[in-house]
């Protein structure tokens, strides 16, 4: 049997990509990882192991196709393997697979494609292309025959494979497909609904420049002399970067942390703890529990966040979210203060008055007496005042020098992972977030529950057991070298 080597020697990020199995992987997610090239070797190894199979690469434009791919499926490809076909814009191969490049240049392009069947489509750098591309090209992937047959005895399913960089029109819709559902190299399957009864598994295989020891050292050095966001962005992969965010002192990996290496909710109720709550009804309405440790660390290690609950049952998702040792010893529950308003949604206004200084308990009949008939007292008016509780989180995140914040939030916590570096600022108040057409929900809560704690008495002494819990404090991302792992208590 004869051999055929190429000049490709993967990285382990990129072998990582070449052994994944699951129908939708994003890979890369930063500059000079690797991605391009990771997925033409991706391509033609697939198609050597499935003969007959056809499969896409797809770029925004023909240009940036060229560029990427055309020159280099000219260059890489062994002869005795197969043919580039220019007019085509195909790699055919001498087992019948071919490996077809386009592009959609405009959104009504992807009706080029309306009846054609691949076993695999790649969409390098995916955040150029639009939301409806990205879905509509998933329905174009479907087998047959023998192709089929191939591939389940390799264990295959027709898939999709994206790389990209923070950025570009879609990079809210890859960001909430792949990127806040679960940590980074995690296989997960996004819940079931209506419209997509039987959602296909996922995973994020991050790469970075700094994974790729192909690339030379200037590139890098070009990384490093961008500004700070585009920085953050190509260099490091954050894809909680954009500009404009209210919150720039958010970083996922300093911020985010693994709740099996914190202390459980029934350690935490002997610490000072306060719960934020923002009452929605058709929008959600949102929760968070936090818990201060010591140092002034604020530690979010639960939230809720859902529509269409009735104010009853809002409370009853609080109450029976929380331990006994909790209950045991509760904590205020800081509410919305429009919610002592008989009707929240027509609260009188009063320059330099909220309604916490209009009324004094909670009327027949308001959101806070049902919340009140489920919780009792610990159910309080929460500050309200926006300026000074934004004011006290970028406090809070912001990393000191002793290279840790004092705010950080369980990994569990995913609603609030995604919705609080997604806001963005006020363009008319900078030093605000926009409430307008804006997730703030959650930031609404974190807000009334960090400032009761502010105003809380001093941690109390440690219990039982939390010692053990010293070393162990860390960010979820282990290539972050500083951080809350480096705290003491």
């Amino acid at each position: 049997m004869r051999v055929i080597t190429t000049e490709y020697a993967p990285t382990p990020r990129q072998r990582e990509l070449h052994e994944a199995v699951e129908p939708l992987v994003l890979y890369g997610g930063a500059a000079g990882g690797g991605k391009s090239r990771a997925i033409r070797e991706e391509a033609l190894s697939f198609a050597l192991a499935v003969p007959g199979s056809r499969q896409l690469v797809l770029r925004r434009t023909f240009p940036e196709l060229s560029r990427s791919h055309v020159q280099a499926y000219r260059l890489e490809l062994p002869a005795e393997l197969g043919t580039y076909a220019d007019a085509a814009h195909e790699v055919r191969l001498v087992n019948g697979s071919v490996i077809e490049l386009g592009h959609l240049q405009h959104e009504g392009d992807v009706q080029r494609y309306q009846s054609a069947e691949y076993a695999r489509i790649y969409l390098d750098e995916a955040t150029g292309f639009t939301p409806f591309q990205i879905t509509y090209m998933q329905s174009r992937l479907r087998v047959a025959g023998p192709v089929r047959d191939r591939m389940d005895e390799l264990g295959l399913v027709p898939s999709m494979r994206l790389s990209a960089n923070p950025g570009g029109p879609s990079h809210a819709h890859v960001k909430a497909e792949f990127i806040d559902p679960a940590p980074a190299g995690t296989t997960f399957t996004p819940a079931a609904t209506l419209e997509d009864p039987n959602p296909a598994a996922r995973r994020f295989i991050p790469a970075r420049v700094t994974d790729n020891p192909h690339i030379d050292a200037s590139y890098v050095d070009r990384l490093n002399g961008l500004d700070e966001d585009t920085r953050r962005a190509l260099r490091d992969g954050d894809w909680d970067v954009y500009a404009g965010m209210a919150f720039g002192e958010w970083r996922r990996e300093v911020h985010v942390v693994d709740p099996a290496r914190m202390p459980g909710p029934d350690e935490l109720a002997a610490y000072p703890r306060a719960v934020g709550c923002d009452y929605g009804l058709s929008a959600p309405y949102a929760a968070v529990w936090l818990a201060r440790l010591g140092d002034g660390l604020l530690y979010l290690y639960r939230e809720r966040y859902a529509p269409e609950l009735t104010p009853h049952e809002q409370a009853e998702q609080i109450r029976d979210a929380e331990t006994r040792a909790e209950r045991d010893r509760p904590c205020p529950v800081a509410l919305d203060p429009s919610t002592w308003a008989r009707n929240p949604h027509h609260v009188t206004r009063h320059p330099g008055r909220t309604v916490g200084d209009l009324e004094q308990g909670p009327p027949a009949g308001s959101i806070a007496a049902a919340y009140r008939d489920v919780l009792g007292s610990r159910v309080e008016k929460a500050d309200n005042d926006r300026m000074a509780g934004v004011a006290l989180l970028r406090d809070k995140l912001r990393v000191r020098a002793d290279g840790a914040p004092r705010l950080v939030v369980s990994a569990a916590c995913v609603e609030v992972i995604r919705t609080l570096p997604a806001l963005p600022r006020d363009p008319r108040r900078p030093e605000l977030y926009l409430s307008t057409g804006t997730e703030d929900h959650l930031a609404d809560a974190l807000t009334y529950g960090a400032k009761v704690l502010a105003a809380a008495p001093a941690a109390l002494p440690e219990p039982a057991g939390i010692g053990r819990f010293a070393e162990g404090y860390g960010p979820v991302i282990p290539t972050a070298t500083r951080g809350i792992a480096n705290m003491r208590f």
